[in-house]
């Protein structure tokens, strides 16, 4: 207790020194100006590195975007038309390819960002060493939750609420399909996520949400076959590893 104290009377009497040296105070108030003006390049380049990380991602999933633009004429809405018949008609001919991802994304999605360089990495070396066992190429679609169309109503709903209220059995029947996974069988997605899938509530959509649409004979489910919310992995390569492992039911996917 005594070295406290001393400390304590040590520091107040810098502090009443301090209150009555008149001199001391300007220099004190213009080291902190300039303390703060030499620490602005550092919080602007943090800033300005966050963005352009956020900007990176995004353009990424843009690459692949199907819009949201014109209603139920839209791309989104020709895609999962299609997608849909298909699993309910094998003799439909698929306009996307026999196997590919689909993504719902969002701008604003922090794991989307995450999940982006797995995603980039499974496309990078998917003819070298994560060659997938069918040897169909990379194939990747996505949908933006949060896409701007100019096209809202009175209403207030958003491009997005629109469509999904167009296809709620589609989501019902993915998240139906998330059940049946051996994916949820291991113990990897939660009944929760399923739930906000099952329910169709925009309010709760989660991003990423990551389809596997599978027509090939190898399959476990046809059409939406494998269903993963966020992509997990300490780093791109092992997102990559687990999304090559969705791709071809193995792994996470697979029986134990």
């Amino acid at each position: 207790m005594i070295v406290l104290r001393a400390i304590g009377n040590f520091f107040k009497k810098i502090w009443t020194w301090i209150k009555e040296t008149a001199w001391v105070q300007p220099l004190l108030i213009v080291g902190l100006i300039f303390g703060v003006i030499f620490s602005i390049p550092s919080i602007v380049k943090g800033i300005n590195e966050l963005a352009a990380k956020k900007e990176n991602a995004i353009n990424f999933y843009y690459n692949y975007q199907e819009s949201l633009v014109g209603g139920k004429d839209s791309n989104a809405d020709k895609l999962t038309n299609n997608v849909y018949e298909k699993m309910n008609d094998s003799s439909v001919e698929s306009a996307y390819g026999d196997k590919f991802f689909l993504a719902f994304v969002s701008s604003e999605c922090s794991t989307c960002e995450e999940v982006k360089g797995g995603f980039e990495t499974l496309r990078d070396n998917f003819d070298g060493s994560l060659q997938p066992e069918d040897k169909l190429p990379f194939k990747m679609y996505t949908i933006f939750t949060d896409e701007a169309t100019g096209e809202t109503e009175t209403d207030g709903q958003t491009a997005f609420v629109k469509y999904m209220d167009r296809y709620s059995y589609f989501f019902e029947e993915a998240a139906s399909v998330a059940t049946l996974s051996n994916y949820y069988t291991n113990g990897k997605i939660s009944d929760t996520d399923i739930g906000y899938l099952e329910s169709v509530d925009p309010d709760n959509f989660l991003t990423p949400t990551i389809l596997l649409v599978d027509f090939t004979d190898s399959t476990p489910s046809y059409g939406v076959s494998e269903v993963m919310f966020g992509v997990s992995g300490d780093n791109d390569y092992k997102k990559a590893e687990l999304l090559l492992d969705c791709w071809n039911h193995a792994g996470d996917f697979a029986i134990e």
